[in-house]
């Protein structure tokens, strides 16, 4: 074969498995991830085989939340890290492991407070948290970190004090050669000119938690797309850049007394018993879990992704997960 046309093939070969996910149309995902947002990861033979099965090459795992407060032994302490994840397996090292940190509002808030040593107190709290990931990583995972998410609903009134901090974390971030990203939940879209003043290396768009949860009329609080609509009309461009999307893949009940005061919200492994028990303890309980129709509307009504980004399902559960077919899984990583 002619030396010409052999190079033309290997570049052909190059080019489709550059992004070994995209389909023919490119309109699929180049990452495959799926959250674990649980106290202990422990995963089982069965979730660990589904993410075989799916092709998924990125995990993102929550380590731990901070939250306001105080340590005994340290007077003054405005964040403290809480919910901390216990470990009885290794994270899977032939996967890409993204750490997940939640900053709570509150804590935000309690860091804002501090006046004039507010820009110290943000560099001394961005090591301590930036330490602890390290830590805790080097701890439990045998690959190499080359993404740290952070979480946090904030507001238009916190925003400023946790835009420092996250720039003061990704600072530290990028001297190990690290990226950050962040979440954008959909009310927060209202809150930004746009998506390049964020201070995030990327963004992580939550396309779930959309409605009123504790509003008896509500519908389907976790995804209803009549809820999203409004949101997206903030979207002028035709692509998303440095932009990942978070869909549904989990349940649970929302329970509410029989003058519609919301009561609780039940867990999805608790459920079965909860609505079989609600009538003699006269309450209903209003069952919820991400549509597959509603992910699907929501897709398609989002602006284009670029070649680089994630979807991520939240979250890994066999209880959850095994409600969505094969199929259905596939077209939630591939379809737009």
């Amino acid at each position: 074969m002619p030396p010409k046309r052999i190079l033309t093939l290997v570049l052909a070969a190059l080019l489709l498995t550059g992004c070994h996910h995209l389909e023919d149309k490119g309109s699929g995902a180049c990452h495959r991830g799926i959250y674990h947002w649980k106290s202990t990861y422990n995963p089982t033979e069965w979730e660990k085989g589904w993410m075989r099965e799916h092709r998924v090459d990125r995990l993102f795992i929550h380590l731990f939340d901070i939250e306001a407060g105080k340590k005994a032994d340290q007077p003054g302490w405005r964040m403290v890290p809480v919910a901390t994840t216990t470990f009885l397996q290794r994270l899977p090292s032939e996967m890409e492991v993204v750490p997940v940190v939640y900053i709570t509002v509150d804590a935000i808030r309690s860091l804002d407070e501090e006046g004039e040593d507010r820009a110290s107190s943000v560099k001394r709290y961005a090591q301590l948290i930036a330490t602890r990931i390290d830590e805790m990583m080097a701890d439990h995972y045998d690959g190499t970190v080359r993404e740290v998410q952070i979480d946090c609903d904030w507001t238009q009134q916190t925003e400023r004090c946790y835009f420092e901090l996250v720039k003061a974390v990704k600072t530290l971030l990028h001297k190990h050669g690290i990226t950050l990203s962040g979440t954008l939940r959909l009310h927060q879209l209202r809150q930004v000119e746009s998506l390049d003043t964020l201070p995030f290396d990327r963004c992580l768009l939550m396309c779930y938690n959309t409605g009123n949860l504790q509003n008896a009329s509500t519908h389907n609080s976790i995804l209803d797309f009549d809820d999203v609509k409004p949101y997206l009309r903030q979207y002028h461009s035709n692509v998303l850049h440095n932009t990942d999307i978070a869909l549904p893949v989990y349940g649970w009940g929302v329970e509410f007394e029989e003058d519609g005061t919301f009561s609780r919200l039940v867990n999805s492994n608790q459920l079965a018993d909860a609505i079989q028990t609600s009538k003699e303890r006269k309450v209903f309980i209003r069952e919820e879990w991400g549509n597959p129709d509603e992910i699907r509307r929501t897709r398609r009504a989002l602006p284009q992704l670029d070649t680089a980004h994630t979807i991520i399902l939240y979250h890994l559960d066999s209880l959850n997960l095994s409600r969505y077919s094969h199929d259905e899984i596939e077209e939630f990583y591939t379809s737009q």
